[in-house]
C-alpha cells in the first residue's frame, strides 16, 4: 500500500499553492487553471518517509507510537534501529533484541551514514556494515533485563553499532546521543517536520498558499 498522500505544488500568481491535487481555479486570484498558463507547472512535493525494507544499510527511525503524519507530536519520543543489506530492521526495545517486526516500519525516516556520489553504498562497506551489525548483535548485553528506557534503549544500540562500524566523517569517539540527534538525525527531522506541517493544514484547509510575505 502506497502510504504517500500526493501533495503537489504549483504557482499561477503571486505565491506557492499546495494541495492533493491541482484545482480548477487559482486560490489566490480566481483565474481559470485550465486556460491560464503557470509560472510553475504541478509537482508532486517529496514524500519524506519510506518503508524501512527499501532502505537497506540505513538508520531509521520512527515514532514510539502511530506514525508521522497523523500522531507524531514534537514532544513524542522517536524509536530508532539499524537496517542490513536486506532492509531487515535490527531494534532495541523492552523485548530485547530482534528483527522480527521490520513490517511494522511502514512510514519512517532512513537516514544514509555512508553514501557515494549515486546515494548508493559500497559493496565493501556494505559487507562490513552487515558484518558490525550481525557481530554486534550477537552480543548478550542486549537483552530484555537489561533495557531502561531512559539510560539503554535503543539509542545505545545505534550508538554501539555506529562505534563498532566507524563511518567516515563521524567522529565516533565523542558520539552521545546528543550529538547523534544534532548531527545525523535534526537534518531529516526537520525536512519530515515541514512536511507533516504542510500535510495537516491541508487537511483542514484544503489548498495551501505560500507567499513571500507569508
Amino acid at each position: 500500500m502506497n502510504l504517500d498522500p500526493g501533495i503537489v505544488c504549483y504557482q499561477h500568481c503571486e505565491g506557492r499553492l499546495f494541495g492533493f491535487s491541482l484545482p480548477p481555479t487559482c486560490h489566490l486570484c480566481g483565474a481559470d487553471l485550465s486556460v491560464e498558463p503557470l509560472i510553475t507547472p504541478p509537482f508532486r512535493v517529496p514524500y519524506p518517509f519510506v518503508r524501512a525494507s527499501q532502505a537497506p544499510c540505513t538508520i531509521v527511525i520512527k515514532p514510539s507510537r502511530g506514525d508521522f503524519l497523523h500522531d507524531y507530536r514534537s514532544s513524542n519520543d522517536l524509536h530508532i534501529g539499524v537496517t542490513d543489506s536486506e532492509g531487515c530492521v535490527f531494534e532495541y526495545d523492552s523485548e530485547g533484541l530482534h528483527s522480527d517486526y521490520t513490517s511494522s516500519w511502514k512510514q519512517s525516516l532512513s537516514v544514509p551514514i555512508i553514501t557515494d556520489s549515486a546515494n548508493h553504498l559500497d559493496p565493501v562497506w556494505q559487507e562490513y556494515w552487515n558484518f558490525s551489525l550481525h557481530t554486534l548483535a550477537q552480543n548478550p548485553s542486549w537483552s530484555t533485563e537489561r533495557y531502561s528506557e531512559t539510560s539503554f534503549n535503543c539509542y545505545s544500540f545505534v550508538l554501539e553499532f555506529l562505534k563498532t562500524l566507524g563511518p567516515p566523517g563521524v567522529n565516533v569517539k565523542t558520539l552521545t546521543k546528543t550529538s547523534l540527534c544534532a548531527e545525523l538525525l535534526v537534518p531529516h527531522t526537520a525536512a519530515a517536520a515541514r512536511y507533516i506541517s504542510l500535510y495537516r493544514r491541508l487537511l483542514s484547509h484544503k489548498v495551501v498558499s505560500v507567499t513571500k510575505s507569508s
